[in-house]
């Protein structure tokens, strides 16, 4: 269900390829237009597609080996506290089908992430198309994880914690932030449609 916008509507102004930005409490972008400057694509060979259409951005993964991504420049501070909340819907989760989030994304070889499948939470980051770190733990959900998910990245202004419909499943400290380059990806034979997304700067 799209959620209205909670407080003033955020400027958002393109120059020179990036987004100069003026920062608010609170923005919602529901999809209905591609304002923050998703990525969208179509992969070679009917591997998958990146869209945004009546008001969903969808990434749908059709092969087993198949990785789709997008991102933004998300309109926050990322030096101070912020929320960002998603609702997403996936299909299934397994050992080969897994999805997640990106963030304080430069390009596509720098960058952080969360990912996440039945069995196990991963936080990962990137450096120069290098894997220079990862956090692994296992998930215990507290009952069966329903297909329709809220996703909630917090961060203080020194721990990042990454949230599944309220259950804190991964924190992470001591990892500077400093790019608003934000998104989603999957792996796997998979579709994540996500519904609506909010960047609330505390």
């Amino acid at each position: 269900m799209k959620r209205a916008i909670l407080s003033l509507c955020l400027i958002v102004a393109i120059a020179t390829g990036t987004y100069a930005q003026n920062f608010v409490d609170t923005f919602v972008d529901t999809f209905d237009a591609n304002s923050l400057g998703w990525t969208e694509m179509t992969i070679e060979n009917e591997k998958g597609t990146v869209m945004i259409d009546k008001g969903t951005l969808t990434l749908k993964s059709k092969k087993d080996d198949g990785f789709l991504d997008t991102f933004c420049y998300a309109p926050l501070d990322v030096k101070k506290p912020f929320v960002v909340t998603a609702n997403v819907r996936i299909n299934k989760l397994d050992g080969d089908r897994v999805c997640g989030l990106v963030f304080n994304y430069k390009d596509g070889g720098n960058f952080y992430s969360f990912n996440f499948n039945d069995d196990l939470v991963n936080f990962t980051r990137y450096v120069d198309n290098e894997k220079v770190g990862q956090i692994r733990k296992t998930i215990k959900w507290s009952k069966k994880k329903k297909l329709e998910q809220e996703w909630k990245l917090v961060y203080d202004g020194d721990v990042l914690s990454f949230y599944v419909d309220d259950m804190e499943i991964l924190k992470v400290r001591y990892m500077p932030l400093d790019f608003s380059g934000i998104g989603f990806y999957t792996f796997g034979k998979q579709t994540l449609v996500v519904e609506d997304m909010t960047f609330t700067q505390n």
